[in-house]
């Protein structure tokens, strides 16, 4: 009976860490979503923008602008690409994925515990002390 218990509570608990990170992963997604969509309008935009004004105002060749551009795309690539890869648990999940733990662990103590007494009590167990006994009295003369 304990058993089923411990076992219902792992799957429980399972189950609701698997939903937690499927919204947080849903959520991260969705947000990584609408920051590529207003992305690609920026770039659009900026391109011509930083191009124009690298030429004019900076006073680099149409070389050098196009050069400056490519640079200022690299580096929002990587930063988009850094700040995309962030994942932090929840205080929820965490404290889900706490009481999985504790519960698996209970779950193995009492199935060890189960197969021990079942070792200790079980058929095999009674007639191998029966027969030790048997034994140990025939030897010491106490059988008769």
């Amino acid at each position: 009976m304990r058993i089923g218990e411990i076992g219902k509570t792992i799957i429980e608990g399972e189950l609701t860490l698997r939903k937690l990170m499927a919204i947080r992963l849903g959520r991260q997604a969705a947000f990584l979503v609408v920051a590529a969509i207003f992305a690609f309008f920026a770039v659009i935009s900026g391109h011509g923008l930083l191009w124009a004004f690298c030429y004019q105002t900076m006073g680099f060749s149409a070389l050098g602008s196009a050069a400056a551009v490519f640079g200022a795309d690299l580096l929002v690539v990587i930063m988009g690409l850094v700040m995309g890869r962030r994942s932090y648990m929840t205080p929820e999940e965490i404290r889900v994925r706490f009481a999985r733990e504790h519960a698996l662990n209970e779950l193995r103590q009492t199935v060890a515990l189960s197969a021990v007494a079942t070792t200790v009590a079980g058929p095999l167990t009674r007639h191998t002390g029966r027969a030790v006994w048997n034994l140990f009295k025939a030897m010491t003369g106490r059988g008769k």
